[in-house]
């Protein structure tokens, strides 16, 4: 709940917030929800990991070795994962990622570790912004992983397969926008992280309210915030600079 925040939060924040703590919760497509658990807790552990503060320093983060400082409940390359995605992603190669899937995680699980990453740093820094804590992490939900990989998976924009339109079911195409003539597109961002269909489904319901809606994003008249679309815009090309965000 956002009560105590020294500004008011819209009821849309507030309920996408607690729908998604329990999405990390909840077995996902390949993990348990004491895994996924514990992969946000290490995002935010990353933070402040020396060797990831000498690396994002370096010229080149490969150039420093060293053990990230982590909370030992996962294995090396998931923490290894996490802290790079975490602290330094605008770096990350294609040689890294295919280095991390070759070591043992598969392109599956890698999706969904970046799936709970990403939900677990849009939430934090919004609570960060607030200048309020964090919210302390819900407990598991017991149960086992899915593990259903979408058959229209192909490796063809990225270095991981995604979900072209054509090849999309309903669920995932809700996430994807319309064209003209109402065929469905599908942005490389928005295809990411497809291999895991839950995964994006539930990240665009989080952005769709702290950013933008599809039908906000492509239609300049249509704008459900307080300030301007200009203002909107200014904000998100900002973080993504910050962020090194070249999608």
């Amino acid at each position: 709940m956002y009560d105590h925040a020294p500004y008011a939060v819209r009821q849309d924040i507030v309920d996408t917030h607690v729908r998604a703590w329990r999405h990390i919760a909840a077995p996902g497509t390949w993990l348990t929800g004491e895994r996924r658990l514990a992969i946000a807790a290490e995002t935010r552990n990353a933070a402040a990991c020396p060797l990831c503060g000498e690396r994002k320093a370096a010229l080149s983060p490969y150039s420093v070795e060293g053990e990230h400082d982590s909370l030992k409940d996962l294995p090396e390359n998931i923490v290894e994962m996490i802290h790079r995605i975490a602290t330094d992603p605008g770096r990350i190669t294609q040689t890294w990622v295919e280095g991390v899937i070759a070591g043992g995680i598969a392109e599956t699980e890698y999706i969904e570790v970046v799936g709970v990453i990403a939900h677990s740093l849009c939430i934090d820094t919004f609570t960060d912004a607030l200048g309020i804590a964090r919210h302390l992490l819900p407990d598991p939900i017991e149960g086992e992983p899915s593990r259903e990989r979408p058959a229209g998976a192909v490796k063809d924009i990225a270095w991981l397969p995604t979900v072209p339109p054509e090849n999309a079911d309903e669920e995932l195409l809700a996430i994807y926008p319309r064209n003209i003539g109402d065929a469905p597109n599908a942005p490389n961002v928005r295809r990411a992280m497809s291999l895991v269909p839950a995964e994006a489904i539930s990240f665009f319901a989080l952005n769709d309210v702290q950013y933008l809606p599809p039908e906000a994003m492509w239609n300049v008249p249509v704008n459900p915030r307080s300030i301007s679309k200009s203002q909107v815009e200014l904000v998100a090309s900002r973080v993504s600079s910050l962020n090194g965000c070249f999608y």
